[in-house]
């Protein structure tokens, strides 16, 4: 569907269901289709936003679920952005545009914050307390077995992962056996929960909704607490020991550091194996609005955070790979032109400058590449070669072969195969860690341990 016939059943939806005259829209600038839209109804005026699918749809759960969530979510007291409808030519739901910004990093006062993130707590706890039979009954897996309810959201995950693949990829395998058999048993029913939590809007000293509930499952609500880790790499959530503590506080319940420790891992592994498949839908049939580079980051940036998750949970200490000096390529002049006429060519609106963003992250990924490239690939050889006690001709034969041993293997392999594919995890991180990221920090440092 073409932007123009996107925004022409967007007004014809308003009209239909809400008696209103749409007035403006405007396609947020960014991968996935959004739009905000303004509306006239008998002299009220509707500020809305539209939410749509994913372009590239890789997930195992997909838009209409998440509706029902954000709808049973918004019943439950909640707050949540008042939900209108769904549009389901587009598909995309509809929902009230919430005033606030996102990111307490931009808050100009230490009170505001604090306030908040108490708020935050209050709103996780009241989630949690939620009945899950209606989530259940609007199709939610709801696991029964402890084990089962530590693993909700990681099983559908790596079940998807499993059935679509078509590339090797060891660090992946690594990590999701290692999860499997290492879960530990949840210590009471499952919950809702949020699973990609932390993400909020507020205004000054007010949390205005909590959002984004495309990922929520019945599970336990260490992994809610687990995935701030990986959030707060980007956006300031304070100092998360003392928010366990606010959480402890409102919800009664303890913290356990061990299972936050772990769903790390298992939830940071959900996003990577679903961004693995992401790649490839993209690389088969790439959409106009895809960003590769921040596909990309999401595969690599979850899974360093999952493996630097498990070495946590196993009591070792990894660290980042060195530098090399920058190579000097027969690339390195043409890659600077196309920097150079990239910048000079000033974009006309906000889907214009998303997509010139995307090409210069393009460019300057290809500038990592031709300085870095060669030499990481050398190292993860040799890595992999040490480790496997055999010549290995390419990287391509590295995945397999040790994707081979992986699944070969048992625990008493894991310390060697972690350390060598964390190695090559973070190389790859290097070399698409761009000016601008959103996941430098993730991309290039150690998780903050707890």
């Amino acid at each position: 569907m073409t932007d123009e016939e996107s925004e022409a059943a967007i007004a014809r939806w308003f009209e239909k269901n809400l008696g209103a005259r749409v007035t403006r829209i405007e396609r947020q600038g960014r991968w996935r289709p959004a739009w905000f839209v303004d509306a006239e109804r008998g002299g009220e005026a509707l500020q809305c936003y539209v939410r749509g699918e994913r372009t590239e749809s890789f997930l195992p759960y997909g838009l209409r679920r998440e509706h029902a969530i954000h709808e049973l979510l918004e019943k439950g007291g909640v707050r949540v952005a008042q939900v209108y409808g769904f549009i389901d030519e587009l598909p995309g739901t509809v929902m009230a545009k919430v005033s606030g910004a996102p990111n307490l990093g931009t808050s100009q006062n230490e009170a505001h914050r604090q306030s908040v993130l108490r708020q935050l707590a209050e709103q996780m706890t009241a989630m949690h307390a939620l009945d899950p039979q209606p989530f259940a009954e609007a199709g939610l897996s709801l696991p029964q077995e402890p084990r089962a309810v530590t693993l909700s959201l990681f099983q559908d995950f790596y079940d998807n992962y499993a059935q679509q693949r078509t590339r090797s990829d060891p660090g992946l395998e690594f990590a999701a056996q290692w999860v499997m058999r290492n879960a530990p048993p949840a210590s009471e029913p499952a919950r809702v929960i949020a699973c990609d939590a932390g993400q909020f809007l507020y205004e000054d000293d007010r949390l205005t909704a909590m959002m984004d509930f495309e990922l929520s499952a019945l599970s336990d609500p260490m992994m809610d607490l687990a995935a701030m880790r990986i959030r707060g790499q980007w956006e300031d959530l304070g100092h998360l020991p003392d928010f366990y503590k606010l959480y402890e506080q409102t919800s009664g319940r303890k913290v356990d550091l061990e299972k936050v420790r772990f769903h790390t891992a298992a939830f940071s592994l959900s996003g990577a194996l679903a961004s693995a498949i992401c790649m490839e839908r993209f690389l088969a049939a790439p959409s106009p609005n895809a960003d590769y580079v921040e596909y990309q980051s999401w595969v690599i940036w979850e899974l360093k955070q999952a493996l630097e998750a498990i070495g946590e949970c196993m009591g070792l200490a990894l660290t980042m790979p060195d530098m090399p000096e920058p190579a000097a390529t027969n690339s390195s002049e043409a890659i600077f032109a196309l920097k150079a006429a990239l910048d000079a060519d000033p974009a006309a609106d906000e889907i214009g400058a998303y997509h010139r963003r995307v090409e210069r992250s393009i460019a300057d990924h290809l500038d990592m590449l031709s300085k870095y490239g060669e030499a990481f690939d050398h190292a993860y050889l040799a890595d992999a070669e040490r480790l496997l006690g055999k010549p290995v001709g390419s990287t391509g034969e590295a995945d397999l072969l040790l994707e081979d041993l992986v699944m070969a293997s048992d625990s008493e392999r894991d310390e060697d195969l972690l350390r060598v594919l964390h190695a090559r995890c973070c190389r790859q991180g290097y070399l698409i860690a761009v000016p601008g990221s959103y996941y430098i920090k993730g991309l290039t440092e150690l998780l903050i341990p707890i």
